[in-house]
């Protein structure tokens, strides 16, 4: 990049392929909000779109997917869904830059959680990772529920919400050198679903170019095997649904699927989600034969958070009040770590030695930040809190006693850890002391 153009993408303007957005400044960076990078009709794939002439002002956060609040995912998010617009074509992402910046820079691509079922990426503050690390973010959101991960226009099983987000990274691909981003070095980070769905990139045919390292946080990996008949039985249900149904009919019929669902394994704990054997993904079976292809070339950093099934027990207040009663409390930290360990760190360890054994770097970590802290510490989705605070948390219980402040400071190490990682594919220190233990993996 030459000094002119360092001059030009310091700016709040960018000229891109996409076209040229108008961005805000705030807080020591540049955000451009809710750029449309495709579209698409109910059930169909995503096409990829383009800005007519003309300087566009990005100063509108990304519309979420179409979706339903829950106190769970209320809780677990800040916010409630239902409060933020909703938009059926959500194919949109957010590019956040450092101010002044002069560098080809690396990029940080977060995709969000929440069960297939929620979420949207624009509810994380990408500033603090931004503007203490020197990177770029770019937040894409998918669509999610039946309209991501059930139905394509032919009534079959789909993925969507994968070919959303494929095609949200070639538009990063093609467009961030403009932003001053290293098209070069992008990283793919998620938690929970979103992990997954990183998962499901590395893993789908035509990738390979797109990104270079991975961060897996969190993944129900656990979770994601054996669930090709209760998706078959829950689309044939979704097929009875005219397929230009108004989308309140589809949030009806969604909110209906899980009735529907008699599975005994552990497929059940999350009904929506990527079908393997499905374009763009491979067969459960062919997964190793895949990780050998990409392996060698893609560093990651996968782990999980030492009560991950904390947080889905806050709901029930008989289990709560038992994982306090001294007496009782072993016992529910002892199911709490069986499970724990059965859908998220056990398939962890397993997919990092599938990983290793086909030719890739990987570094392993446990996250147990406040471990000790009620019945709720260390919970899945703490981490995110750390990376990206804990806005509209503060005085909740998954907040654990924090102000918002505090949580942000504590959080420093973790941003520059995987900041660090995504500019270098390194991991430095062993231990972030009261946050994770890390390690280079070997089979």
């Amino acid at each position: 990049m030459s000094e002119t153009d360092a001059d030009d993408c310091a700016g709040t303007t960018v000229q891109c392929p996409a076209g040229t957005f108008k961005g805000l400044s705030d807080n020591g960076a540049i955000q451009f909000l809710g750029i449309r990078y495709a579209s698409s009709e109910r059930f169909e794939a995503p096409a990829p779109y383009r800005y007519p002439e003309g300087i566009h002002e990005m100063a509108t956060p990304s519309p979420l997917a179409i979706q339903m609040t829950s106190e769970l995912g209320e809780r677990m998010l800040g916010v409630n869904v239902e409060t933020v617009p909703q938009e059926e074509s959500c194919q949109y992402l957010t590019v956040t830059v450092p101010e002044g910046r002069r560098e080809k820079l690396p990029v940080m691509i977060w995709i969000h959680g929440g069960a297939f079922e929620t979420g949207g990426c624009d509810l994380s503050d990408y500033h603090p990772l931004v503007t203490e690390c020197n990177v770029i973010t770019v937040g894409i959101g998918y669509r999610l529920g039946v309209l991501g991960f059930l139905k394509d226009k032919d009534g079959k099983l789909c993925n969507n919400g994968i070919l959303d987000l494929i095609e949200g990274l070639r538009w990063v691909k093609e467009n961030i050198s403009s932003f001053g981003g290293d098209a070069d070095n992008i990283t793919l980070f998620g938690e929970s679903a979103g992990a997954e769905a990183v998962r499901c990139i590395m893993l789908s045919e035509g990738t390979e170019n797109l990104y270079r390292r991975a961060i897996i946080q969190s993944d129900p990996i656990g979770i994601m095997t054996g669930r090709r008949a209760m998706s078959e039985k829950l689309l044939a249900e979704l097929n009875r649904m005219p397929a230009d149904a108004d989308v309140s009919e589809v949030k009806k019929v969604q909110a209906g699927l899980p009735s529907h669902v008699v599975e005994k394994g552990a497929a059940k704990y999350m009904i929506f989600g990527p079908n393997y054997g499905v374009f763009p993904l491979p067969e459960e079976s062919m997964i190793p034969d895949r990780i050998k292809q990409i392996a060698s070339g893609h560093d990651i950093v996968i782990g999980t958070n030492a009560r991950e099934v904390a947080v889905f027990i806050s709901t029930k207040k008989a289990v709560v009040a038992l994982d306090r009663f001294i007496l009782t409390r072993w016992l529910i930290e002892a199911i709490m770590r069986k499970v724990t360990n059965t859908l998220f760190t056990k398939p962890a360890v397993d997919f990092a030695r599938q990983y290793v054994m086909g030719g890739g770097k990987v570094y392993l970590y446990l996250f147990d930040w406040m471990k000790d802290h009620d019945y709720i510490g260390a919970c899945h989705s703490s981490d995110v809190q750390l990376l990206f605070g804990a806005k509209g948390m503060e005085g909740m219980d998954i907040a654990m006693g924090k102000k918002e402040a505090e949580t942000l400071e504590e959080g420093k190490p973790m941003r520059k850890m995987w900041a660090e990682f995504a500019r270098s594919g390194e991991v430095k220190d062993t231990e972030l002391k009261g946050i994770l233990k890390i390690g280079r993996f070997n089979a």
